[in-house]
């Protein structure tokens, strides 16, 4: 069996959330609020009991990973002096402001988007010992 990496993967993984879970046994990823815990003995939390059955938590990544990589990755010097001093909470906020101003930030950004995701994804795949191709 392998993890296919194709936009259905990579959208499991956005936005930072932590709600998908990888299955070893069926190489699928599930959403742990559709998951059952009716089996789940009492005494054991949930996420215990969801390795317990062979699942571990997918790799999120957020929105803001992927803009601060896009400024280290696309931006010239003075957006990553710019961005340097951006802190967390108004980071996303800031990244939109310039967005539109600077061409580098928009170019290609789904494709920069999609290659980065798939990075994350094969590092994790490699972390975990999960077989996996990439669409």
């Amino acid at each position: 069996m392998k993890l296919i990496i194709n936009s259905e993967t990579r959208n499991k993984c956005g936005h930072g959330s932590s709600e998908y879970w990888f299955s070893y046994r069926d190489y699928t990823i599930k959403n742990i609020s559709e998951l059952s815990v009716a089996d789940k003995p009492e005494d054991m939390g949930q996420t215990t009991y969801f390795v317990s059955i062979g699942l571990i938590p997918f790799v999120t990544v957020s929105n803001e990973e992927i803009m601060r990589a896009a400024i280290e990755e696309r931006g010239s010097a003075k957006l990553k002096s710019i961005f340097a001093k951006v802190d967390s909470e108004h980071f996303v906020e800031t990244f939109w402001k310039y967005y539109n101003v600077y061409p580098e930030l928009t170019e290609n950004t789904d494709e920069f988007i999609n290659n980065y995701l798939n990075k994350k994804i094969v590092e994790w795949c490699e972390e975990n010992k999960i077989d996996y191709s990439v669409e």
